[in-house]
């Protein structure tokens, strides 16, 4: 999908961001491992966890699956410009995602990949000694990339699923303007082995595109070469499972042309390649099935109108379709109402939006596929997660596609950075110490008569006296009966009700309130009758505070006291004795294992708006960057994420932010903005006098603004920036003594910043700041501008954050509290 293409940042060095438009849509014109630390504790293996998965749940169930989009995110900067390293600019699924993918029942998944990235050179290039010496020889593929995706097969083999390899480049492939003496003008070989050669020079990068007219720049000649190799390589692997011929072929040239057309393109040119790479791959491969995209950006509603000469020739070829459910099935809008208003609807002229509208758009694919006698592949759809009204959109949609037998894929899994929390994603998070399933997967299991769903709560934490507090108990996944809930309180309170029921279905969920007794702290328990569809699994214990005096409660138990103030605010606290070996089937770290999963156990999530943090870099598929992930270590009996290894990446959190008529209120957010009360505080320790660089970070991944705790040759320092560029900067007069544990904190307000160190006042402005949106929160390090922001090499215990600020009172409870954890000397 279109989407998945982005802006450049400022630096040429940048990753690349989301932004959006594009594919599956049709029908509009007139719209806008060693370094991942020992393998001890380290999460299921594949084999395990389809051993473990649930009879009703394993891979012989229907095609279901993900997008694991990820590796195709280079473009368009490529060749101009250093975007191609991995971790950073692209990202290789993980082994976890395949063996949690099964485990939940999906049984084959998409992997879109990079023509570019595989195959550097087309198999004709003439070039000289320097350029095939720096970018490969002509036709050969790349031979990291291709281990790259090797290891993707490897992990579905290994999890008893399939993978389809996906050709992601919409009948277009970006290269170097090679001249007659086969050089390229202002070629650069990076340092780093892993970043592509580039040029300095913009003019010398062409984009090449299928066309059948003499002086065509990407040939038939050129696409059968590329599909010939590689089903060489990939037909007898187990994990393999189809071919993925092209990805959204659109806007080729007019008849007798050569460049993209905006209209009129000559629509035999797509078929044309088509038949050509059916015919090279089966002289190759005569059994693997082909995916067989359309003109038009292989929308639903277009198949059988657009494509001349369907269905082609050939054995076991599936021909795929893209829908999404907003007006233009774009898959980029998500406030429903904006949406409505349109009263426009691709493929269908000018009507609104409503509950059907996915699936009479997926009925002009099945009519036509059925009419024809072909097989259907639903190969990127979305459920925007904003609404309940996309959730009741896509479930029809993908229950027709059941019914009609159609394959479904839903966009986008995989594991690269800014795929998370974006609106429209199958990736899952981390919750109350548990994988937290997609919401988008439950709906797709209901589709498929699959029955696994895990438990959850959330709630706001403190309560005025009298005052209720609502509390909502949850399900992912999808449940094949009701289950109830009972819950009850360890001191008094009442309840609107005690007995909460789950409905059978997908995402059901249940609420209550509870009114604690007057000046205290009640401790809420959950008991189930779930008939074995949970395996008696609860949500953990919930406390509920109503102190009069949090604060003075402190000579009583200092940790509830910080605790209810963290309700107060709801604030997130991520304590590293909850740190996890993996998001996704994980368990507890123990000293030496990587660190990749702490949830939240503040009172900053919120049903849909899980606060976790977690790390997803993949170094286990091969040369993968320098890039490495925290360690577990115990330093005197205190759980402790190591992040002193240089180049570790922390733990990220990232979310979306409000978009006007895009995204008006996401669900999955930060809850404040520079320009708001806000507060951070972290337990650290450094093993040097003099380190540099990020402790804990609020800002925006693509833009400037940051509200950060960090260390400056040692010493605790407070940093914002807003949008307009004004910074405000606090740093302590002395550094952090070595192998000490220390609190660092901040907040902010308008008018007022201060920068504490171990209880003390250690700086201090009056600054106003600018409205600034965040989108993510992170420890350990930071991100800003698409690149990475060194992070202070030391050892995190607790990070606490939340809106508001505060009193100094409520501080030093804090400050204590996490001192606690750290063990700091009193």
């Amino acid at each position: 999908m279109k989407r998945r293409e982005f802006s450049q940042a400022a630096s040429a060095a940048a990753a690349l961001a989301l932004t959006g438009c594009g594919g599956g849509g049709g029908g509009s014109s007139d719209a806008g491992a060693a370094a991942d630390g020992p393998a001890a504790n380290a999460a299921p293996t594949a084999a395990a966890a389809q051993r473990d998965a649930p009879a009703g749940v394993r891979a012989s169930g229907p095609t279901i699956g993900t997008n694991l989009s990820g590796m195709e995110w280079a473009r368009p900067v490529l060749r101009y410009g250093q975007s191609s390293m991995p971790n950073l600019n692209f990202t290789v699924p993980r082994a976890a995602d395949a063996a949690y993918l099964a485990s939940i029942g999906y049984t084959r998944n998409r992997l879109p990949i990079q023509w570019e990235l595989l195959q550097p050179m087309l198999h004709d290039t003439v070039a000289n000694d320097a350029a095939r010496a720096a970018i490969g020889q002509p036709g050969e593929f790349h031979a990291g990339y291709e281990a790259y995706i090797m290891g993707v097969l490897d992990a579905h083999a290994a999890a008893g699923i399939t993978c389809i390899v996906d050709l992601h480049n919409y009948c277009r492939y970006q290269d170097f303007v090679y001249q007659e003496d086969g050089s390229v003008v202002g070629l650069t070989v990076a340092k780093d082995g892993l970043v592509r050669p580039w040029t300095t020079d913009a003019s010398q990068v062409q984009e090449r595109i299928f066309a059948l007219a003499p002086g065509a720049t990407l040939k038939v000649a050129n696409y059968t070469d590329f599909w010939t190799r590689a089903a060489r390589k990939l037909k007898d692997h187990p994990g393999f499972g189809g071919y993925g011929l092209m990805n959204e072929p659109h806007d080729l040239p007019v008849p007798g042309g050569t460049v993209a057309s905006a209209g009129g393109e000559d629509l035999t040119i797509w078929p044309t390649f088509a038949k050509a790479a059916i015919a090279a791959i089966r002289a190759v491969d005569t059994v693997n099935p082909i995916y067989v995209a359309g003109n038009e950006w292989q929308a639903a509603m277009t198949l059988g109108k657009l494509n001349p000469g369907w269905p082609l020739e050939g054995a076991n070829l599936v021909y795929e379709v893209h829908l999404y459910l907003d007006s233009h099935s774009n898959g980029f809008a998500f406030d429903f109402d904006t949406e409505q208003g349109k009263n426009f609807s691709a493929g269908q002229g000018g009507r609104a939006i409503d509950m059907d509208t996915g699936a009479e758009r997926l009925r002009m694919a099945t009519d036509w596929a059925k009419s024809k006698g072909v097989k259907l592949a639903l190969t990127e759809i979305g459920m925007p997660i904003d609404d309940p009204r996309w959730e009741e959109m896509f479930r029809r949609t993908v229950a027709l596609a059941r019914q009609e037998g159609v394959e479904i894929y839903t966009w986008m899994g995989g594991n690269h950075w800014p795929i998370r929390n974006y609106a429209i994603n199958n990736v899952p998070g981390w919750h109350q110490n548990r994988t937290l399933e997609p919401a988008v997967a439950g709906v797709l299991k209901a589709a498929a008569g699959l029955t696994q769903a895990a438990l959850f709560d959330d709630a706001g934490g403190a309560a005025a006296p009298g005052a209720p507090v609502e509390i909502t108990v949850y399900a992912r996944g999808s449940l094949g009966a009701p289950v109830r809930v009972t819950v009850a309180s360890s001191n008094g309170g009442t309840f609107s009700k005690t007995v909460l029921t789950i409905p059978a279905g997908a995402n059901g969920q249940d609420s209550f309130t509870f009114t604690p007794a007057a000046n205290s702290v009640a401790t809420l328990t959950y008991t189930v009758e779930d008939g074995g569809q949970l395996g008696g699994q609860v949500p953990p214990p919930r406390k509920v505070f109503s102190l009069t005096d949090p604060v003075a409660y402190a000579a009583t138990s200092l940790a509830d006291a910080a605790m209810a103030i963290l309700a107060k605010y709801g604030a997130s606290k991520w304590d590293l004795a909850d740190g996890h070996t993996d998001y996704m089937l994980g368990g507890p770290a123990g000293e030496g294992a990587a660190v990749r999963a702490v949830a939240d156990s503040g009172y900053g999530s919120s049903p849909g708006n899980a606060m976790e943090m977690i790390n997803w870099i993949n170094k286990e598929m091969g040369p993968s960057g320098t890039m490495k992930v925290p360690v577990m270590r115990v330093v005197n009996g205190r759980k402790t994420s190591d992040h002193s290894a240089e180049n570790t990446f922390g733990f990220w959190c990232k979310k979306s932010e409000s978009q006007p008529g895009i995204q008006e209120k996401p669900k999955n957010r930060i809850a404040f903005g520079i320009e708001e009360g806000h507060f951070a505080l972290a337990a650290v320790s450094v093993p040097a006098a003099g380190n540099t660089g990020v402790v804990f970070q609020a800002s925006k991944a693509e833009d400037n603004q940051t509200a950060e705790l960090a260390l400056s040759g040692g010493r605790p320092q407070a940093r914002w920036i807003d949008a307009n560029g004004h910074t405000v900067e606090l740093t302590a007069a002395q550094a952090l003594a070595a192998n000490q544990p220390a609190v660092l904190a901040f907040s902010s307000q308008p008018g007022a910043q201060r920068l504490r160190v171990n209880g003390s006042e250690a700086g201090s402005a009056g600054d106003q700041l600018a409205k600034s949106q965040f989108n993510q929160l992170l420890i350990g390090w930071g991100f800003r501008n698409y690149y990475p922001n060194d992070g202070f090499g030391g050892n995190v215990f607790a990070v606490i954050a939340g809106k508001g600020v505060p009193s100094g009172d409520e501080m030093t409870v804090l400050e204590r509290y996490l001192g606690s954890i750290a063990g700091v000397k009193a």
